[in-house]
């Protein structure tokens, strides 16, 4: 990914699959580390789930600060159906935290999150349900 219109394209505008998104830099050491354990993933979820690299470089700075990634290595899952679902880091230490959370995405074990109309009409039906107006 080089632009924001690739990753508007390859990510967010997925429909079909889950999208697991590294954000790296190419002479980030602790990046360098994590590699083979995202590769592992790649390996395991492929074509299942579509993995994503957006390095970092003068070129594509922006990117990472317009979505808010905080510090390289980092991950994003989106999911076709709910968009951005997790944000974490995803060093060597941590990466299984983001395998996890991939994997219960896969497996539809994870709750996705409810939009707003959705949360509200529960709300709703609760208080219905309660006798309240």
């Amino acid at each position: 990914i080089d632009t924001i219109q690739d990753y508007k394209k390859e990510v967010v505008d997925e429909q079909e699959r889950i999208v697991a998104v590294r954000f790296f830099a190419p002479w980030c050491k602790s990046c360098k580390a994590a590699h083979p354990h995202f590769k592992k993933l790649v390996s395991r979820h492929s074509p299942n789930v579509k993995f994503v690299d957006v390095p970092l470089t003068k070129e594509t700075a922006y990117i990472h600060e317009g979505l808010g990634v905080p510090s390289v290595p980092f991950g994003h899952i989106y999911h076709p159906e709910a968009g951005l679902v997790e944000e974490m880091k995803i060093n060597k230490r941590v990466i299984g935290e983001f395998r996890d959370a991939l994997e219960s995405y896969v497996n539809g074990s994870c709750d996705l999150p409810l939009d707003e109309e959705s949360v509200e009409f529960e709300v709703e039906a609760e208080r219905d349900a309660d006798g309240f107006q």
